[in-house]
Parts: structure tokens; C-alpha cells; sequence
């Protein structure tokens, strides 16, 4: 197979714009996913959501994408998910799954990014999964058969809601991670899988921490650079270091065998950087996969406003495109 690496072009205009986008990351306090700061972002979470999608709606509505909602049965009750459809026809399914560390997130908080695919004519179902909360006994596991059971869903009946044959997952960050490891799952359990392919934004493939993330120092922008290798460990109580390489929830060491081809987006100074580069190589041994560079991006720079994020956007858009014309990928399940 083949890995194809490209550098985003940036005019110094656009790379100084960035870097004044930085420099202003730089002031902002980091986050860390443990003790209070966790429990008072859940709290908040839900209100920023539904105030940021009312306003998103307004938005995408004048542009003419329509929104709805709906819900599946999920393994743990009502799977809740945020549709968006262009004005006309769909070209195909983009099952999106969102960023936030695991603990934060949402759906609607993403309309910004999946609101391009619409607006494009590709339809969007955007999932509300299930968030690690310590108080309500939810864990990584829950999250990936809530992932899981949507990709299954959007593969039957939300194709034929949308009158699409093809779909396409993209995830970000902990998106990414959750849904490479609900593509995993659903191999393993035998549930065949047509599907144009996979796109994966600054994603996290190693929970024992990538040399890139274990060596990340203060002028980290949004982690806490010199303790984000504590920080991961936080989010899998009980596991020492080798536990947290298992494939169960570190991707990067599964078998990757019979997965669909891929799209990686790594930021430059992304101290998650080398969970993009090693999965991207891994990922390459199976399947045709893709990957972007994007000079001085942190991590999430797809949210702050600078130029990189609509081309990187662009450059994703015109990726599934080229998915399409190539046709669904059949993957049958390889384990015995």
C-alpha cells in the first residue's frame, strides 16, 4: 500500500495570520482533564452547546441546510444524533464524531466544521456519544460502542434515509481515536463494512503517550505540556503504562487489517503530532492512506480562526470527493 504525505501551502500572509492566532493560545490557561476543572466542564458543557447550536442553526438554516434530530437505540439508551442535509440532493453520509478530550463536546458545538460538509452537499449525522463521567460510571468503553453503534446505524438505515450509498466517518482528536477503534470493533464482530473511508483529525492512537506527547514542554499550546503524560493516565484509572498500550483502547498497536483507506490531519506543533505520523505509517501497511501536514497548527487549530482551518477543510472536502469516485471499499471481517 502507499502513504502519500502533502504540506498544506501557506502565502506568509496566511503564516503570520496563524501565528497571531498562537500567540494568542499561548495567553490561554491549558486545559487539564482531571479533578474539578473536569467536573465543572460537564456542567458547563451542556449549556455552551445549546447555545452555540442555536446560534449555528440560525446560520446554517439562511444557507439552507436543514437540521433535525433524531435518536437511535444505543447500548446504553437513546443515542442522540444531530443531522444536517444539504439544500439539495446528498452526495454521501459523513458520520462525524467530535473532539473534547473524551469528557467535553458535542454534536452541536461541531456544527461549525461538519456545517462545510452540508453546505458542500454531503449530508452529516454528528454523534452524541457517550462522555467519560467518573460519577456515572462511564468509561472508554461505553463511548466506542456508542460510536460504534452509529457507524452501524448510518451504514443501513441512515444511507437510506439520505438516499446516499456512500459513507464516510470523520473524527477528531478523541473522535478520531473512538472512531478507529469503533471501526475496529465492528471487524471484529463479524458486521461487514462499506465504507468510502476514514478521516482522522490530530487524532490520539496511544493512550501510554507518543514520544512527541511525552516530551511536550510549557510552550505547549491548550495541554498542559509537562504533565499531559499524567493527564492521559487519568483518563484509564488502573492501567499502568504497558496496560494502556493495549489495542482495546490504544489503536495504534491493533491489527489493522481490512480497515477502509484514510485521510490523517497532523499539526506541526501538535503535541500529539507523532500519533497522527505513527498511525498514518501503520495505517499504510493495509490500506491507501493520505496524510496532511499543516504548518505551525496546535492542537484544534480547526476552531480558532486561523487560515489553515478552511483549507485544511478544503483540502479534506476535495479527499472524500476523490473517495467517492473511487466507490465504497468492501471489508469483510479478516479474524477467525
Amino acid at each position: 500500500m502507499t502513504l502519500a504525505v502533502h504540506t498544506l501551502p501557506l502565502t506568509p500572509a496566511q503564516t503570520r495570520a496563524g501565528r497571531r492566532v498562537n500567540a494568542a493560545l499561548a495567553l490561554a490557561p491549558r486545559l487539564k482533564p482531571a479533578g474539578w476543572r473536569l467536573a465543572l466542564g460537564q456542567r458547563l458543557n451542556g449549556a455552551v452547546s445549546h447555545a452555540a447550536g442555536a446560534v449555528t442553526e440560525a446560520a446554517l438554516k439562511r444557507r439552507g441546510v436543514r437540521l433535525s434530530a433524531t435518536t437511535i437505540p444505543g447500548p446504553g439508551g437513546a443515542l442522540a444524533i444531530r443531522m444536517l442535509e444539504p439544500p439539495g440532493a446528498a452526495r454521501a453520509l459523513v458520520v462525524d464524531l467530535h473532539g473534547g478530550g473524551w469528557v467535553v463536546g458535542s454534536a452541536a458545538l461541531n456544527d461549525r466544521l461538519t456545517g462545510h460538509f452540508a453546505e458542500a452537499g454531503f449530508a452529516v449525522a454528528s454523534i452524541d456519544y457517550r462522555l467519560l463521567h467518573e460519577a456515572r460510571g462511564i468509561w472508554m468503553p461505553d463511548a466506542v460502542a456508542d460510536c460504534a453503534t452509529a457507524l452501524r446505524w448510518a451504514l443501513g438505515e441512515g444511507a437510506r434515509r439520505i438516499g446516499a450509498d456512500r459513507v464516510v466517518v470523520i473524527g477528531e482528536s478523541a473522535g478520531a481515536h473512538l472512531a478507529a477503534l469503533a471501526l475496529l470493533s465492528l471487524r471484529d464482530y463479524g458486521h461487514g463494512l462499506r465504507l468510502a473511508g476514514a478521516v482522522f483529525v490530530q487524532g490520539v492512537f496511544d493512550l501510554s503517550g507518543t514520544p512527541s506527547a511525552r516530551s511536550a514542554g510549557p510552550e505547549a499550546l491548550l495541554f498542559d505540556g509537562p504533565h499531559l503524560e499524567r493527564d492521559l493516565g487519568r483518563l484509564t484509572p488502573g492501567r499502568d503504562e504497558q496496560a494502556r498500550k493495549h489495542p482495546d483502547i490504544s489503536p495504534l498497536y491493533a491489527d489493522l487489517s481490512g480497515l477502509p483507506p484514510a485521510l490523517f490531519v497532523l499539526g506541526e506543533i501538535d503535541p500529539f503530532q507523532d500519533d497522527s505520523r505513527l498511525m498514518s505509517e501503520r495505517w499504510a501497511e493495509v490500506a491507501p492512506t493520505t496524510r496532511l501536514d499543516v504548518p505551525d497548527a496546535p492542537h484544534g487549530f480547526q476552531h480558532f480562526g486561523a487560515p489553515t482551518a478552511a483549507l485544511a477543510q478544503a483540502f479534506i472536502r476535495d479527499w472524500i470527493a476523490d473517495r467517492l469516485l473511487k466507490g465504497p471499499l468492501s471489508v469483510e471481517n479478516l479474524s477467525a
